[in-house]
């Protein structure tokens, strides 16, 4: 397994355990992950992409539309408007890649 196939394998891994509902240390044991290893890579993505770990301002819609979402605000500059029923994995790639942009100009 290359490092980039694995850096993904844990980014899944960790997007998993968010959206399971349960504590690391229950996910880990239920998924027979070595925890220290969990807290390791996560520790390791946040670094490699400061956003993904850091504050972020979230709206909700307005109370009336019940097809609103939220929209994230990272500065000044940076708007993204989500609807309710979004999928989770596209938007993360898209604030992986306008990270990317962003961290390497």
């Amino acid at each position: 397994m290359t490092t980039e196939e694995r850096r993904a394998n844990w980014r899944r891994t960790i997007e998993n355990q968010a959206t399971s509902g349960m504590d690391i240390a229950t996910y880990c044991r239920e998924s027979h992950i070595n925890t220290s290893l969990f807290y390791t890579w996560r520790r390791k993505l946040r670094e490699q992409h400061p956003l993904a770990g850091g504050f972020v301002e979230l709206t909700p819609g307005r109370r009336g539309d019940a097809a609103s979402g939220i929209r994230i605000r990272v500065g000044a500059k940076l708007s993204i408007e989500v609807e309710r029923g979004f999928d989770l994995f596209t938007l993360r790639a898209v604030v992986e890649a306008l990270c990317s942009n962003r961290c390497s100009a």
